[in-house]
């Protein structure tokens, strides 16, 4: 092979490298190419992504305003039903008060006038009960109805509680004005109505005020308040506007009140106590014991001067605690030495009810050591009529404990035998009204046969209250009446141990076989 034929390094290595070039080339153009497929198909992903983010978040923009709006309804229903009476559908006290507020803070509903009157219903208690529950609320809805229809545009009409209504009247720029709109809501409650076939005679007391007899809702209320009593007081079914005179009693009862709750905190209420006396011979068997507000400077105040007012300002409670922490000690020694049966208290109806007697009469026996069965608690019968199931429970919870139970002032009400019937009393306590005429009166003396006849059969003891002559002693002890306290015995005294000091006076026995023949007890009148 000469030298020109043979094979050149120098090309095939050019051709090599051109050959790689281009596979090179190939490989990259084909990389690329996958590159902008994948950047092609994740663009279309996070396109796609995006859409159903997109979506998404318009979908949970949608939910937030329904739900922000479903909670903006039912917070806006939360406050109507706060402010709206559930039996009558109109306000209810707060929004009344609230709205009263925003009246007076406004010149300008000053300066057009406006009055708040309060409409009580005389007769719901005897709807209620003659007629029953339904029949009660059918005639508050009826009241509501006629004082929406009465009222002008603008005013507002509210329930209170129980069987009270207000209305906040505005434009109302005078005392005349406001006396004729409080007469015109008065004539269209006053009208008959109708419940399940009964008449029903309706009346109402309208008490109202104006800016000028209260800064605040609160006063403003008060100063109506005081005007409705004074319609109360003066015969019902009748309108009175609050003025000087009202004012002037608004501020006794202020001043009154201020110096009840000092009374009551600094413990000038103290326990005063009468005697229960046995008919077999007069003895001193047991004491009931009474409230009387030792005032500085030496007066001493009975109990309806103040207890009405003491209750209003919720201090019973208390005031009864220091009475009983006084006397029940001074009892317990007149127990131990043998003088004293038993000590009698009065329990509230409020009391009774609420717990307080149940729950904390027991404690303040335990801390002052006095026996439980030496304890009378007394209890007016109206204390009972609203719930036989928690009345028989309170009442099985004290006698439980040891205690005894009186009715008080039985006579007066007229639910009496019913209540004999169904709930378990130890002692009767005849009413004054029953003793106060057996002397003169056959009738008297018949009711008063009967209600020691049927304690007898019951085995219920008997203790006539109001006790002021021999003749009324020595009938009921031929009656046979176990017990009696009143004034011909003895008066309240502030210490329990003078009645029993050696040289302190014994009652006197009327009613003996010597004085029957005397002729203090006639043939007629020693049956009863």
């Amino acid at each position: 092979m000469n030298e020109l034929h043979a094979p050149r390094p120098q090309a095939a290595e050019q051709d090599d490298r051109l050959r790689r070039l281009l596979a090179r080339i190939e490989r990259e153009k084909r990389a690329r190419a996958e590159a902008e497929r994948l950047l092609e198909t994740r663009a279309r992903e996070l396109y796609e992504a995006n859409r159903a983010l997109a979506a998404l978040a318009a979908d949970l923009e949608r939910r937030v305003e329904e739900r922000t709006r479903e909670l903006s309804d039912e917070r806006q229903c939360a406050l109507l039903r706060a402010e709206i009476d559930p039996l009558t559908g109109i306000a209810n006290r707060a929004a009344f008060s609230r709205r009263l507020d925003e009246h007076l803070a406004d010149p300008r509903a000053r300066a057009e006038g406006l009055a708040a009157v309060l409409i009580d219903v005389d007769d719901f208690k005897a709807v209620n009960d003659s007629l029953g529950h339904a029949a009660g609320d059918t005639l508050l809805e009826e009241t509501a109805r006629r004082l929406l229809d009465t009222v002008r545009p603008g005013d507002l009409v509210a329930r209170l509680g129980g069987d009270e209504f207000a209305v906040l009247a505005r434009k109302v720029r005078s005392a005349d004005a406001a006396q004729a709109m409080a007469q015109r809501l008065l004539d269209a409650l006053c009208q008959p109505l109708v419940i399940d076939g009964d008449a029903v005679a309706c009346r109402c007391s309208i008490g109202v005020a104006q800016p000028a007899d209260g800064d605040d809702s609160d006063a403003l209320l008060r100063s109506a308040d005081l005007a409705l009593y004074a319609s109360k007081r003066n015969g019902r079914a009748r309108v009175t506007m609050f003025d000087a005179a009202l004012r002037a009693a608004l501020q006794r009862r202020a001043s009154e009140d201020s110096e009840v709750r000092a009374a009551v905190e600094r413990d000038q209420i103290q326990p005063w106590y009468q005697p229960i006396v046995h008919r077999s011979n007069g003895r001193f068997v047991g004491a009931e014991m009474l409230a009387r507000w030792h005032r500085p400077g030496g007066e001493v105040r009975p109990p309806g001067a103040f207890l009405d007012t003491v209750e209003r300002l919720g201090l019973l409670d208390t005031m009864m605690e220091n009475m009983l922490l006084r006397a029940l000690p001074e009892a317990r020694s007149a127990i131990a030495g043998g003088t004293l049966e038993y000590l009698s208290v009065n329990v509230s109806p409020a009391q009774f009810n609420e717990g307080w007697a149940q729950h904390r009469l027991p404690t303040l026996l335990q801390q002052t050591g006095f026996p439980a069965s030496a304890l009378v608690v007394e209890i007016t019968e109206n204390a009972f009529v609203q719930d036989m199931a928690s009345t028989r429970a309170i009442l099985g919870s004290l006698t439980a404990s040891g205690m005894r139970i009186a009715i008080d002032d039985f006579g007066i009400g007229y639910s009496n035998f019913s209540l004999l019937r169904q709930l378990p009393f130890d002692i009767l306590k005849l009413d004054r009204t029953l003793v106060a005429d057996i002397e003169s009166d056959l009738r008297s003396r018949a009711l008063a046969e009967c209600v020691l006849e049927l304690a007898s059969k019951l085995k219920i003891k008997v203790v006539a209250e109001g006790v002021e002559t021999p003749q009324q002693a020595a009938l009921l002890a031929a009656a046979g009446c176990a017990g009696m306290q009143g004034y011909w015995f003895a008066r309240p005294q502030r210490k329990l141990s003078s009645w029993f000091a050696p040289d302190a006076p014994r009652p006197q026995v009327p009613w003996d076989a010597r004085t029957t023949r005397a002729g203090l007890l006639s043939p007629e009148t020693s049956r009863v």
